[in-house]
């Protein structure tokens, strides 16, 4: 499949056409794949439907159909793996029953899968001392099992506004696809090309105007696809350093990371849900306050942009320095230290406005029960600090 082919946007345009037939026939479906708004992580004022993965598994599915090219082998071998992660990822969709451990095992699923598939797996870390290690074929595929699935959670981790999470898969596909070609793998970076394509017919949809979600199925299927593609890159491509891929998926990677730490020194558990995520404090302490006049679905927009531009910055350190190792090591450290100043000045920020103000941050008296929804737990502000 060409990229000068009018085919290589079919698969775009069919997404596209399948997400505004969700949307156009949510009276149907509404009542089970409808996101509420109300919860910790809600910020959006209309009820959405949350099934966007299904426009994406329609955009990929149109690529396999019509690609051509040799992508067309790899790409079937990856859905055929991405089906426990998507059809988990589905059934929360649509009856919010399906725990957070029955996805991570339905990802880990679709990994192994992969495995079966493909044959890939890590099989070197460029760490002195431990590569040894990853000789034995067990510990070679459990550490990969493992990976996926925590790249996966981070994708689904991040899908927070509008067009945050799709925009990030863009980057992320399209530095790995730079990378391929480099390499002179095209065949890998057909793949990235035709799945940063499926994306962008979705984000028509749900950026800025914000009426399909991704919902769990979009985000674990993409998740477990760009993990994959990580972790075939550097195996196919000698040249390419391990280290590439995971700074390419930097931002969800170090989203996920400094989560789980936050969360363990204010003695929450590391899965809870909340509030405190970067995208959530730049809403309350940057959009909100700067942009209040913008309607509700604009202003959940403008979240992404300021995260984009964050997501751009490892990504195109891995495509610069994609077979240097140590220069990525350096790179990735300096941008969890640039995310952690970051987000740290953003809670100074916020506490200090409360403080000096009385009310929450969204303006309202702290004894609003929106509090909760609004601004992060006050307990880990004071812990941060």
């Amino acid at each position: 499949m060409d990229i000068f082919e009018t085919s290589f946007f079919a698969p775009g345009i069919t997404s596209m056409l399948a997400a505004v037939l969700l949307v156009t026939t949510k009276g149907w479906h509404g009542k089970y794949s409808i996101d509420g708004t109300v919860g910790v992580q809600k910020f959006h004022k209309a009820p959405t439907p949350r099934i966007g993965g299904i426009a994406i598994a329609a955009g990929l599915a149109a690529a396999l159909l019509l690609s051509q090219g040799s992508a067309s082998p790899l790409l079937g071998q990856l859905l055929i793996a991405g089906l426990p992660a998507f059809a988990a990822g589905l059934a929360e969709d649509f009856t919010k029953k399906v725990g957070v451990r029955t996805r991570l095992a339905a990802t880990m699923s679709s990994a192994l899968l992969a495995f079966f598939l493909t044959g890939y797996t890590l099989t070197h870390l460029e760490l002195p001392g431990i590569d040894p290690w990853f000789a034995f074929l067990p510990l070679s595929l459990a550490f990969t099992i493992f990976a996926v699935a925590g790249v996966a959670n981070a994708v689904n981790i991040i899908d927070g506004f509008n067009g945050l999470a799709g925009g990030t898969l863009v980057i992320c596909f399209s530095a790995l696809g730079m990378i391929a070609a480099q390499a002179g793998d095209f065949q890998l970076a057909q793949l990235c090309a035709i799945t940063a394509v499926v994306v962008v017919g979705f984000l028509v949809v749900n950026f800025p105007f914000g009426k399909l979600f991704l919902g769990d199925s979009g985000a674990y299927l993409l998740g477990f696809l760009l993990a994959w593609t990580a972790v075939m890159l550097p195996m196919r491509n000698p040249v390419v350093s391990v280290w590439a891929p995971l700074l390419v998926c930097g931002y969800p990677v170090i989203e996920t990371i400094f989560s789980i730490l936050r969360r363990l020194m204010s003695s929450c558990h590391p899965g809870h849900a909340d509030c405190s995520h970067c995208h959530s404090l730049i809403k309350i302490g940057i959009v909100r306050r700067h942009f209040s006049g913008l309607p509700q679905f604009m202003r959940n927009s403008l979240v992404s942009p300021f995260c984009w531009s964050f997501a751009l910055v490892p990504a195109g350190l891995g495509v610069a320095f994609s077979g240097r190792t140590e220069l990525l090591a350096a790179s990735l450290v300096g941008c969890f230290a640039l995310y952690s100043m970051f987000y740290f000045f953003l809670v100074w920020k916020l506490h200090r406005a409360a403080s000096q103000s009385g009310v929450t941050f969204d303006g309202k008296p702290s004894s609003s029960t929106h509090r909760q929804a609004e601004q992060p737990a006050p307990a880990l502000t004071e812990k941060l600090l």
